[in-house]
């Protein structure tokens, strides 16, 4: 095949890739949509840098990709390119609500077996967990109080955290809103083939 043949090829596949043929999470993209979510363009690589700089996060690979693709905007979602005072703050609350939510009711967190004896006092089982604490990883918050881990995962599931309860809602992004706007349910969820969160998992 020839130089001409060879860039008529790579001009289409790029004509394909822009008009949707090849786009990651069209599918879930797609079902947001129908179920009427608004959405913006997606981020650029600065606006990515801007943010993670800004909130001193790193983007998980799979979340990056879809925000990459479109901008869910509505209700609930998270708009990470509003850049206004009031939205940024709350977006840090939001980063921090639950490693804030474990250390008030670090008592009240279930005690994984994985741990040892569980102390007897109270104070003493707080001490502990809120030790344990400091070396979870970040969750970032995706929609309402469903969050995805920063780990070294490219494809981290989804997890919900409200307060102290704690459960897995999805093997990674495409499989959570399935089970958030789809027909899938949460128990239907392929448990086994979730990656475990350091910490998290330990105390669901």
């Amino acid at each position: 095949m020839g130089l001409l043949g060879i860039q008529k090829i790579i001009i289409a596949h790029l004509l394909k890739s822009n008009n949707g043929g090849d786009r990651m999470y069209k599918r879930s993209i797609d079902l947001l949509k129908n179920c009427g979510i608004k959405f913006e363009s997606g981020l650029t690589i600065e606006e990515m840098l801007k943010i993670e700089k800004l909130y001193a996060i790193k983007f998980p690979k799979s979340l990056r990709d879809f925000l990459k693709e479109e901008l869910p905007i509505s209700e609930g979602f998270y708009n990470w390119r509003n850049f206004e005072l009031n939205n940024i703050e709350f977006i840090k609350k939001m980063i921090y609500k639950p490693l804030k939510d474990i250390d008030d009711l670090a008592e009240e967190v279930y005690w994984c077996e994985e741990w040892g004896e569980e102390p007897i006092s109270t104070e003493d089982k707080a001490k502990s967990v809120r030790t344990r604490l400091k070396n979870a990883p970040i969750l970032l918050p995706f929609f309402s109080h469903r969050y995805i881990p920063v780990i070294l995962d490219d494809n981290p599931p989804v997890i919900s955290v409200h307060g102290i309860d704690i459960i897995y809602y999805g093997e990674n992004i495409e499989d959570y809103l399935e089970a958030e706007f789809g027909r899938k349910e949460q128990a239907e969820i392929n448990f086994q083939r979730i990656s475990p969160i350091p910490f998290w998992s330990e105390i669901m």
